[in-house]
């Protein structure tokens, strides 16, 4: 998902009207220089929060590696994320004001106007640009898989090591290897971003939200025999006559 809002994002600034960037460069000399953004920092958090767990044993860890090169064959990254890049983007073109629920404004309705129109009123070659934008973007998912995939494909093998014992991993790859194993394999990680599921998992949000209350009340009578949380007192930080 990560990379499908990155694409996403460099598809959008990559079309934006030409004006555009000298506008912002003028806005970001005027803004106080960032701190230098430190990757290995992020990756240390992320090694704390997600530790190395034990090695599995060898004999199922090889047989997971089968399996996952099966369900997550070479090149289905990418396919992915660019097929769901594409549909997002393509269908946020055509979405307008009234379409975001946007409230009315001064008595006037919200604009049916659609983004892509707007972006084609504003950039004779936004189309051409577009269409420019997604090639290369596509070209830069297919050379991240190569990074990307090895690692995802060795994670999820020590995962089934750990939750499948060999015989079960045998039998996974013994469906695996048959057409229907095939089959399934080659479309499994992509199922799970189809839009379809997506779909229902957003329209499970306003049921969900109904009951957050519910829970944050049970929260607070569960714990209401505990200690409250100690708060320290705000310093008055002005000056002293």
């Amino acid at each position: 998902m990560r990379w499908m809002i990155l694409g996403a994002g460099l598809l959008a600034l990559s079309a934006a009207p030409a004006w555009a960037a000298p506008e912002a460069a003028a806005k970001n000399s005027e803004a106080p220089a960032m701190p230098d953004f430190d990757i290995g920092k992020v990756i240390a958090i992320f090694d704390k929060i997600f530790p190395p767990q034990p090695e599995p044993p060898a004999a199922r860890l090889a047989l997971s590696r089968t399996a996952v090169q099966s369900l997550f064959p070479d090149g289905s990254y990418g396919r992915m994320m660019s097929g769901i890049m594409h549909g997002v983007v393509e269908r946020a073109m055509g979405l307008s004001e009234a379409d975001l629920g946007k409230s009315p404004d001064k008595g006037k309705p919200a604009g049916t106007t659609t983004l892509r129109q707007k972006m084609q009123k504003d950039d004779p070659a936004f189309e051409q640009r577009m269409s420019i934008a997604e090639r290369v973007i596509q070209d830069e998912f297919a050379k991240m898989t190569t990074i990307i995939e090895p690692r995802l494909r060795d994670g999820l093998a020590h995962s089934m090591a750990r939750r499948f014992d060999e015989k079960q991993l045998a039998d996974i790859n013994a469906f695996l290897a048959t057409d229907s194993g095939r089959a399934f394999g080659s479309q499994s990680m992509a199922m799970w971003v189809d839009p379809e599921v997506m779909r229902s998992m957003i329209t499970a949000m306003p049921e969900m939200m109904t009951e957050m209350p519910a829970a944050m009340q049970r929260i607070e009578a569960e714990t209401a025999h505990l200690p409250k949380p100690r708060k320290d007192k705000v310093k008055d930080a002005r000056p002293k006559d």
